[in-house]
């Protein structure tokens, strides 16, 4: 087992440390009960799973590696000694079926992975009664503020700050993740009147399916917020990326933007409900039917090199059709920042919580990408960052994005708009 578990540690620290850039709670990293650690192995197999479902094969090695720490709590484990040789058994079985499915995840091989994730689930349910059957199904509940203090019991508050924890949940991906179905909408709370560069304050609301309207708490906080607005003319020319106010009533929420054009505009809210963790973009339109602009009327090009602000920003890619972004596969982008001398700018400062912010509206009007620069938050204003960006992307299809890049200089919001066409 040793050399599975080498190989399993390394691969383990080189995805989740090296890349840096999957959104897990530390305690996932380093679970000390057997009820977190079954905990850890039912998350991250159900995203393993998924992964799998949606053809995302090369994420999975990231997503199984998670189970690695806490089959070494499992192996450890304290237990009746006729149990003993079936947790031996079936956590070695286990720990090799890991790295088997990161290679073939690694290999891009979906046959290998589909049959060794078989195997894996069967083992795991072959190694469930050598445990307490309370922590094979526990659920854990975290604090947002204080991650590190959590609870089996639904009804914990933290003990640090007082609040309510939360349901753990693991993302299955960073890149465009998707809710299997959306929890979230949003609406006008009056009719917009918009005219062309006088600012306009507007008042929206956001509630569940269901109706009930949706508070600050119930959201994941995102890059340092729970709610953010996306912003975009029909043209895909005018852009916002705004922080709204929130108001007494709960799921009200307000705003203001001076709009280029006197519409339409299309509005994204970018939230995360503590449901799922999952980010959703319910949308509403303002000041008229934000229509799809027909490629007949209006030329969508590569625009991979632009200058805004005495600042030039260089888009390239690592691979693909035609030097675009291979279409439902990771790749990287990265963007070159530098300045109208041509010296490359290293004075990138943070901004919401990273250096810079990527947002990708696609051509039919409904689909948005929002990527940020691989690495994690910034959480030091005093850090500073660039010349280069990068980004994972994995377009979901074919057609036209609009990226707008914005990074702050010297206390400037910089925003750069970029775009390129993603074919088969």
């Amino acid at each position: 087992m040793h050399r599975h578990f080498v190989f399993c540690f390394l691969l383990f620290h080189f995805c989740c440390h090296a890349r840096a850039d999957l959104p897990v709670p530390p305690q996932v990293l380093d679970p000390q009960t057997a009820a977190e650690a079954w905990n850890v192995i039912r998350l991250s197999t159900g995203n393993v799973a998924r992964l799998l479902k949606e053809d995302r094969l090369q994420e999975a090695p990231q997503q199984i590696s998670l189970c690695s720490p806490a089959l070494r709590l499992l192996a450890r484990a304290s237990t009746a000694p006729e149990h003993r040789q079936l947790i031996d058994q079936n956590t070695a079985l286990a720990f090799r079926l890991v790295n088997d499915i990161a290679q073939a995840g690694m290999a891009q091989t979906q046959a290998t992975a589909t049959a060794s994730f078989a195997r894996l689930q069967a083992t795991l349910d072959e190694l469930k009664p050598a445990f307490d059957p309370a922590d094979v199904n526990a659920e854990i509940h975290v604090c947002p503020q204080h991650p590190e203090r959590l609870s089996t019991k639904s009804d914990a508050t933290c003990p640090v700050c007082g609040g309510v924890l939360r349901v753990r949940r693991i993302p299955y991906t960073d890149v465009n993740p998707t809710p299997v179905t959306s929890l979230t909408k949003l609406s006008l709370e009056s009719e917009a009147v918009l005219t062309q560069g006088v600012e306009t304050r507007l008042r929206t609301r956001l509630q569940t399916i269901a109706g009930p309207p949706l508070a600050s708490h119930q959201l994941v906080s995102l890059h340092g917020a729970p709610v953010r607005f996306l912003l975009v003319d029909q043209t895909l020319q005018d852009f916002h990326l705004l922080t709204p106010t929130g108001m007494d009533s709960p799921g009200i929420f307000e705003f203001a933007f001076t709009p280029a054009v006197a519409g339409p505009y299309r509005l994204w809210a970018e939230i995360a409900p503590a449901e799922t963790a999952l980010p959703e973009y319910p949308a509403t339109d303002l000041g008229g039917e934000f229509k799809i602009v027909s490629r007949a009327t209006r030329d969508f090009l590569d625009v991979v090199s632009t200058t805004v602000g005495g600042f030039r920003f260089d888009l390239t890619f690592t691979g693909g059709n035609g030097g675009s972004p291979p279409l439902r596969q990771v790749s990287l982008m990265r963007i070159h920042v530098s300045d109208s001398s041509g010296q490359p700018v290293t004075r990138l400062e943070p901004f919401m919580s990273a250096f810079a912010h990527l947002t990708g509206f696609y051509d039919d009007g409904k689909t948005v990408l929002r990527l940020h620069p691989v690495g994690g938050d910034i959480l030091r204003e005093d850090l500073r960052g660039g010349p280069w960006l990068a980004f994972k992307i994995r377009p979901p299809q074919v057609g036209f994005i609009r990226f707008f890049c914005q990074v702050r200089v010297d206390g400037r919001v910089i925003t750069a708009p970029l775009g390129v066409n993603i074919v088969r």
